[in-house]
């Protein structure tokens, strides 16, 4: 009995669409591996709500102690209210307004929307990062120079803080402003991609579809 040889049976060639198909799903995979888990992102959301309300709470005792200190005639009630603003105000502003910023990082690099993608998102960024700065190298100056003159409680205090006074009305109420702006962008998200943003949307890997060659594996 004679036997044939057996030849190997030559293997078809690869579909150009299914390489496309599997470098346009590792691209995928890659993008989902940086973004947070669902449960991840609702509490970095929830972080993140908890410390902007704080920040705006915060703003809103700073605003009642300044109107006070303006408005009040009283030298020892002046006082308090100064003396009140530099223990508690600038800490608590800055905790509440980094707070703010990260989770607020975290969140738009987790979720993939980005930094500087989309306008509201970078408009958000510069809100924070501005109010944060001003605490610094506004809020806190003026209100150690207030506490120092509030050490000592005569009639003469009024005089002695000249504009400290009209000075304090302002952080808050600008603050406040801010915050309330950043929330609506949020909320309605205005303004579309930024250059760089579509810049990302036309180079991103083309999305697999069921065209022959690529079809999706039946379910």
């Amino acid at each position: 009995m004679t036997s044939h040889p057996t030849h190997p049976r030559p293997m078809p060639p690869s579909s150009p669409s299914g390489s496309n198909s599997r470098a346009a799903g590792s691209g995928r995979k890659s993008r989902r591996r940086r973004r947070l888990p669902r449960t991840a992102r609702r509490l970095v959301l929830l972080a993140h709500l908890v410390a902007a309300l704080s920040w705006l709470g915060v703003d809103v005792v700073l605003g009642f102690l300044a109107v006070t200190g303006f408005t009040s005639n009283d030298p020892g009630r002046v006082a308090a209210s100064y003396l009140a603003l530099d223990t508690f105000a600038v800490p608590l502003l800055l905790v509440f307004g980094l707070s703010t910023l990260a989770s607020g990082l975290l969140l738009s690099i987790g979720s993939g929307l980005g930094v500087i993608r989309h306008w509201w998102v970078a408009t958000k960024l510069a809100i924070n990062i501005a109010l944060s700065g001003l605490v610094l190298v506004l809020l806190q100056p003026r209100l150690t120079e207030a506490a120092s003159q509030a050490g000592q409680i005569d009639p003469t205090l009024s005089d002695r803080l000249d504009d400290i006074p009209i000075d304090m009305l302002f952080p808050a109420f600008v603050s406040g402003a801010a915050l309330l702006a950043a929330s609506l962008l949020g909320t309605f998200k205005p303004w579309g991609a930024t250059p760089y943003g579509r810049r990302r949307t036309t180079t991103m890997p083309p999305v697999a579809t069921g065209t022959p060659g690529n079809r999706p594996p039946p379910r």
